[in-house]
């Protein structure tokens, strides 16, 4: 069986060349725990943690067997910093899944720089509202509030959203990214129901942003 501790050179190699803002670290599938971390954005993330939740899904609908690796999905990390991640599906001889690198790198930053940059480009407009819809989130369950923002993102396209074309999707999804529906835990498994198509379709869309 391959040794997933050879990885370990080339995660240390990735991590000092990406720098603080990266985290790196090797997850045993078969332990179903952490291998190897380096540069924890936390205390908690420590060798021989358990699995998160996300790469417990990644594990659990077998996205392994459809895609060698899943790059630029959006998470949170344990203190709220914005994440943009990618995760390596490792595998042995046999094609047997046997651990996941997952890189987490920070992106609060860069986000703000995109905003100030949005302002600087197209002026500030105050009092506008843009034919944006607010809701009060806490009137609403996370279904129905996911589900009002993709169908106020599906109102300019007049076809059913199983029937966008393929540009149409990467028109929505790229507007969904811009308004930072990624970044809430669940949101591609609903966009997935209203489109009626596969998780694993979404996130091959959100890879070409």
């Amino acid at each position: 069986m391959e040794d997933l501790r050879s990885y370990i050179p080339l995660i240390k190699f990735f991590g000092q060349f990406l720098g603080t803002d990266a985290e790196l670290i090797l997850y045993d599938t078969k332990k179903e725990m952490i291998e190897f971390v380096y540069n924890p954005f936390n205390s908690q993330i420590t060798e021989g943690s358990p699995i998160p939740e996300m790469e417990k899904r990644f594990i659990s609908q077998e996205l392994f067997k459809q895609e060698e690796f899943i790059v630029n999905y959006r998470a949170f990390s344990s203190d709220r910093n914005k994440l943009r991640s990618a995760s390596y599906f490792i595998k042995n001889s046999e094609d047997e899944l046997i651990g996941i690198l997952t890189i987490n790198y920070k992106v609060d930053e860069l986000i703000e720089l995109r905003s100030t940059l949005n302002r600087l480009i197209s002026g500030s407009e105050q009092f506008t509202f843009k034919g944006e819809n607010f809701y009060e989130s806490f009137n609403l369950s996370f279904e129905d509030l996911m589900n009002n923002t993709i169908q106020d993102a599906l109102k300019k396209y007049n076809v059913p959203p199983d029937r966008l074309s393929h540009d149409e999707k990467m028109d929505l999804i790229r507007t969904l990214d811009e308004k930072g529906t990624f970044l809430l835990k669940g949101s591609v498994a609903e966009l997935a129901k209203v489109l009626q198509t596969s998780e694993t379709s979404i996130y091959r869309y959100i890879n070409k942003l």
